[in-house]
């Protein structure tokens, strides 16, 4: 599924946020038509969800038309909010090496602390870049 806009960069980020909101009835093709407007509003760029707070994220995610309610959009702005927090510690390109490796034990070991990235995120970020899951 990655690359479902023509001459769209091949990014882990975009994925990575695409998984995150990609849960609780929303498929990965239902949240990928958002990806355009996640794009324009900055969401997908790893050195703004470090430095925004939780509520411009929220603000963000629903200008980009991701406005699941109340509860579910906070929720989300929380989520993207740690993933930023991960981003300050380690710094992008210490992430963006983790993200993309093929190898899912290392993107698991390096994702699974961050709140709100689960097993259903993570087979979400493997199916959009094709990384096989070890048995």
């Amino acid at each position: 599924m990655p690359n479902l806009e023509p001459d769209a960069p091949d990014s882990p980020w975009e994925d990575l946020v695409i998984s995150i909101l990609a849960v609780n009835q929303y498929s990965l093709e239902r949240t990928y038509v958002l990806l355009g407007s996640l794009r324009e509003n900055k969401i997908t760029d790893p050195a703004r969800l470090a430095r925004w707070q939780e509520q411009e994220i929220e603000e963000k995610l629903r200008a980009a038309g991701c406005d699941r309610g109340a509860f579910m959009t906070k929720l989300f702005a929380e989520r993207l909010s740690a993933l930023g927090a991960l981003i300050q510690n380690k710094g992008i390109a210490e992430c963006e090496k983790a993200i993309s490796s093929k190898d899912a034990r290392v993107i698991e070991a390096f994702l699974m602390p961050v709140k709100g990235i689960g097993l259903k995120v993570l087979r979400n970020f493997y199916s959009l870049r094709e990384i096989k899951v070890p048995k």
